[in-house]
């Protein structure tokens, strides 16, 4: 009688594990994606959105050890949009008494503190090596390198002093409303004891982002997805995004319920195997 039951039992936790396996083993998980992406990008293709130009310096995939291939886990997905800034612009303002940087040597520069100050003095600034130091305003170094006691100068005597044509004095004439600066033409402000100089200078700038991203080009919203490894698609709008989002969510859910049915398998095989074990345990008499 005991194993009569245990037989009945046996065939209810069959059919409900054969089931739960057969729904796994057929159930179709939803894909995750857009319908009727605007573009689709690899590596060197380009997008122009509203005027600006987008280059695809890098679309792939990297997976990191042990983890899972196929969207998810271990995969990273990088894409990177590069656009030039063409009306970007630079500035380096000098002010008085401090150090630039020009025509490849240094100087000290001094600027007249008048509302327009019309040129720039610029002054041979001493290296380290010459151990410069300041006393009340006035720079002294060591005016002799070759000998071991300090030869203290003022930078105006040794610049005096020195037929070295690359230490001399030079005066930078700012009186115009443009000159070359560094190479660049450039607009010129002046104020008291301070010089501007501002140029255009075009400019790189990245936009990178990932699988399933929201993405802004040119203050336009796009919703991302990676269908293989060296491909992105891209579609506009903030419609596309909430639209890939709720694709995300029921797959989600769908895991989630593909679980649940495994906990099912797992828990009725161990209480299948339980079952029949207790069925031919021996009966005490």
């Amino acid at each position: 009688m005991q194993r009569r039951a245990a037989a009945a039992y046996v065939a209810i936790f069959l059919v409900l594990i054969t089931g739960a396996y057969a729904f796994i083993t057929i159930a179709e998980a939803p894909e995750v994606g857009l319908e009727n992406p605007d573009a689709t990008l690899k590596s060197g293709d380009t997008i122009t959105v509203d005027g600006r130009q987008y280059n695809a310096t890098e679309v792939s995939a990297s997976e990191s050890s042990g983890g899972g291939h196929g969207g998810g886990g271990g995969v990273t997905y990088t894409a990177k949009l590069v656009w030039v800034n063409e009306s970007a612009t630079a500035s380096e303002t000098w002010t008085n008494n401090t150090t630039v940087t020009f025509e490849d040597a240094t100087y000290r520069a001094f600027i007249a503190n008048t509302s327009s100050p019309s040129e720039v003095t610029l002054r041979w600034e001493p290296g380290d090596q010459y151990n410069a130091q300041w006393v009340n305003g006035t720079q002294y170094i060591d005016g002799d390198l070759d000998k071991p006691d300090r030869q203290a100068v003022t930078v105006e005597e040794f610049i005096a002093s020195s037929n070295n044509s690359s230490i001399q004095t030079r005066t930078l004439d700012v009186s115009g409303e443009t000159m070359t600066f560094k190479g660049n033409q450039s607009t010129v402000t002046r104020a008291p004891e301070t010089v501007t100089f501002t140029w255009t200078s075009p400019t790189e700038n990245e936009v990178s982002f990932g699988q399933n991203a929201n993405v802004s080009l040119n203050g336009v919203a796009y919703a991302a997805h990676f269908p293989t490894d060296d491909s992105v698609e891209l579609k506009r709008g903030e419609s596309a995004q909430q639209s890939l989002a709720a694709s995300i969510e029921t797959q989600h859910r769908f895991k989630e319920r593909i679980n649940g049915v495994w906990g099912v398998v797992l828990v009725g095989g161990t209480g299948l195997i339980l079952l029949v074990g207790f069925a031919f345990l021996p009966r005490k008499e």
